[in-house]
């Protein structure tokens, strides 16, 4: 399973990175982000831990912001991606290559772990939320952005949705959107599939012992931009939990 979603990640980096990085180069979707996670971390300059940083957008949009981060994740070719992305930015990221349930960090060694659109394909969440935690300084937060991506998605509205989406994926990226994609076999394993969300990962923060958890729901009507609501509003609204490490 862990290998499988290894390779997932891996085997089409450069074309993720087209999806996601209109991102950075847009500045209204990126000062969205930003005030985000900016009302979730509060006031300050914080040492911030990216899980599964991919590409690198929220570590760099985060340094931007004058935080120091380190971005982690288990692929290499994202990596690479990720060092050529803050280069281009001329920002100062560190990032590492790591298991988001083994991180390669000594307890208490961050103000906040963020991820962004990872937690649905980690084999084994508690563990995951269990491992920030203990990368957390006491009082620190973790902010989790995730969604619902497999919901309705056999009703008409949806399908009829995505097949506009392809076309514009062709149109405005220049990519093939079938490579990036799971098989039946492997999306049937994933525990997020069935869940409740986000009610299942309240339930996993509170089991692991955070406090302070808050939801905020809707997050993609806040940050994407027409186009991208066009072309990934389909797969479903995401939402963002917050914990504190008490």
């Amino acid at each position: 399973m862990i290998e499988a979603i290894q390779k997932y990640w891996s085997r089409d980096a450069k074309s993720y990175e087209r999806a996601v990085c209109s991102t950075l180069k847009t500045k209204s979707a990126r000062n969205s982000w930003q005030e985000l996670f900016s009302e979730a971390l509060g006031e300050g300059k914080f040492n911030i831990l990216d899980v599964g940083t991919g590409p690198g957008i929220v570590a760099i949009m985060l340094a931007e912001l004058g935080h120091n981060v380190i971005g982690v994740d288990f692929s290499e070719e994202m990596l690479d991606t990720a060092r050529e992305n803050a280069s281009n930015f001329n920002l100062d990221v560190k990032f590492r290559k790591g298991d988001a349930e083994r991180l390669p960090f000594v307890d208490g060694s961050f103000d906040a772990v963020v991820s962004r659109y990872v937690l649905w394909t980690v084999p084994g969440p508690e563990k995951a939320i269990a491992e920030w935690k203990r990368v957390l300084k006491p009082g620190g937060k973790v902010v989790i952005v995730d969604g619902n991506w497999y919901r309705n998605e056999n009703s008409i509205k949806r399908k009829c949705w995505h097949a506009l989406s392809i076309i514009l994926v062709v149109i405005t990226e220049r990519r093939n959107p079938f490579t990036h994609k799971f098989s039946a076999e492997l999306k049937s394993k994933l525990w997020s599939i069935k869940a409740d969300r986000p009610d299942a990962d309240r339930k996993m923060l509170e089991k692991i012992g955070f406090g302070d958890i808050r939801v905020k729901e809707e997050v993609h009507r806040r940050t994407l931009t027409k186009m991208e609501y066009l072309k990934y509003g389909y797969q479903g609204d995401a939402f963002m939990i917050i914990g504190t490490k008490t």
